[in-house]
């Protein structure tokens, strides 16, 4: 029996289509394995550490990183983008929003394994400056508390959105000076600013005219709940300040902070001490304020003995800048130096085990300045004697960098890098090369002192990061609105699309 051609041909090819198909299913499976398995690979492990809040990151860092989780506008139940966030008493603050609509500030808990939303709140404006103090955040005119995102008090008089930590009376239009302690203020910038004084000050230029405001400018001290708490009157001459002065920008030991009365003010004058908690003023003698050293039990400055000037004294100030002490130490003409100068702890940075910014006692600070060592901290780190710029020494050992030819030379890192707790690590961005042509080149994990490069953020898809506990980082994604990125995300790289924050731990073995 014959069949006809077109038959025949059918059968013929059917095994070849059948082939083909099979070819292409286990080519389809294949890829969804390979796509799976690579979700699986980079699946973030989350966060299983202690939650301790630090300024050092943990050694365990030097296996590199894992993602521990990431986070999406939708997981956080808000629209927009996310513009800001801060530590705030242990916990995370976020700010999302578009131009022109509300913000809405997120509360969230990174304790956990994944970050839970605490609670959501919108606010109208945060073009005003916004404020980390204690348990709160004030922001458009509201203190929050951090912990439920209760609004605790309304500010009859908000912060104004054009207001300054530098004081400048020579531009035509005037604008507030503010003092919230050692952090700079600059509403532009659009971030928190951490209130580390009892009171925030603001000085208001006057916007009347001289018969209705006789002042140049109005002092406030503000409460964290928006209430006054004191005042006074600031008016400028040809040659100082009249009335009690501005206090200068610096952290306050024990609620005092120095007050000048220079009308320049870049000169910072001191003639006085300012208690910041009710305003109360203590005269003092005059001082420079760039030679002021704050210490934990008050300030410090370089002197002489009143009965030989050519013997070097440190000079030791109460909070209130009442003279306590004049410690020698030593005779110049005899070639017997410290081995520092006072004005080297500018550029020294030290943390306790705990991880906490150290401030010394005036004793301590005597030690050091003869000894050159550091037994009061655990970690320091301190700029060359020569440059300034950054830091190159940690624990009294020479900070190293790998050059251009793979190998080693001394390295100075920006003064942002993080130490380990145990000094064997930094994060940081990279030393300085000035041969480099990468303008923004991601943060790194360098073996310290020897410079090694262990680990890189680009890794995990970030650039930059924030030390939130010392085994957890949180960073924007870095992120390429390329199609072959999106792809590549799609297969596993981090970041993933749509992610607005991240959370990075220690890489786990294995």
């Amino acid at each position: 029996m014959n069949l006809p051609k077109k038959l025949t041909s059918w059968r013929e090819a059917l095994p070849t289509v059948l082939r083909r198909l099979a070819i292409a299913l286990a080519a389809t499976l294949v890829g969804a394995l390979a796509v799976s398995a690579s979700w699986l690979m980079h699946r973030p492990v989350g966060y299983s550490g202690d939650a301790h809040t630090s300024s050092l990151i943990s050694p365990d860092f030097a296996s590199g990183f894992d993602v521990a989780w990431e986070l999406t506008a939708a997981d956080l139940g808000v629209g927009g983008s996310l513009h800001e966030y801060q530590e705030v008493d242990g916990l995370l603050v976020a700010v999302f929003g578009e131009k022109g609509q509300p913000s809405t500030l997120v509360g969230l808990d990174l304790s956990g394994t994944q970050p839970s939303v605490l609670w959501r709140r919108e606010v109208p404006d945060v073009d005003s400056p916004m404020f980390a103090w204690e348990d709160s955040v004030v922001v458009a005119g509201q203190t929050i508390r951090v912990s439920d995102g209760e609004v605790t008090a309304t500010w009859d008089t908000p912060i104004p959105t054009y207001i300054s930590s530098d004081f400048d009376d020579f531009n035509k239009i005037k604008k507030a000076f503010i003092n919230v302690g050692g952090d700079e203020v600059n509403p532009a910038n659009g971030d928190f600013s951490r209130v580390t004084s009892p009171v925030i000050v603001i000085c208001y230029p006057r916007d009347k005219p001289d018969a209705v405001q006789n002042f140049d400018y109005l002092c406030l001290g503000w409460n964290k709940d928006g209430t006054e708490a004191w005042r006074y009157k600031v008016n400028l001459s040809p040659h100082d300040l009249q009335g009690p002065g501005l206090p200068l920008p610096v952290t306050a030991v024990d609620g005092y902070v120095p007050v000048s009365r220079n009308f320049g003010y870049e000169d910072q004058q001191v003639g006085a001490f300012l208690h910041l908690a009710d305003g109360v003023l203590v005269e003092s003698a005059t001082y420079n304020a760039d030679a002021l050293v704050p210490v934990a039990d008050g300030w410090l400055l370089g002197g002489a003995m009143p009965d030989d000037p050519q013997q070097r004294a440190l000079v030791t100030l109460a909070p209130d800048g009442t003279e306590v002490s004049r410690t020698r130490l030593g005779y110049p003409l005899m070639n017997v130096d410290p081995l520092m100068k006072l004005s080297d702890l500018d550029f020294v940075k030290c943390w306790d085990e705990d991880g906490n910014v150290v401030r010394p006692t005036s004793e301590q600070v005597a030690s050091t300045l003869t000894s050159g060592e550091f037994p009061w901290a655990s970690v320091c780190v301190q700029s060359d004697q020569h440059s300034k710029k950054g830091f190159s020494m940690l624990n009294g050992h020479r900070l190293m960098a790998t050059n251009g030819a793979g190998g080693a030379e001394n390295g100075t890192y920006p003064e942002s890098l993080i130490p380990a707790t145990d000094g064997s690590l930094i994060l940081s961005l990279p030393p300085e090369d000035k041969d480099s042509t990468d303008k923004n080149p991601p943060m790194n994990l360098y073996a310290a002192p020897s410079g090694i490069q262990l680990a890189s953020l680009e890794d995990v898809g970030a650039h930059h990061a924030t030390l939130f506990y010392d085994d957890l980082l949180i960073a924007y994604p870095a992120r390429s609105d390329s199609w072959s990125a999106r792809l590549y995300s799609y297969l596993g790289t981090y970041p993933h699309p749509d992610t607005v924050l991240m959370g990075f731990t220690p890489k786990r073995a294995g």
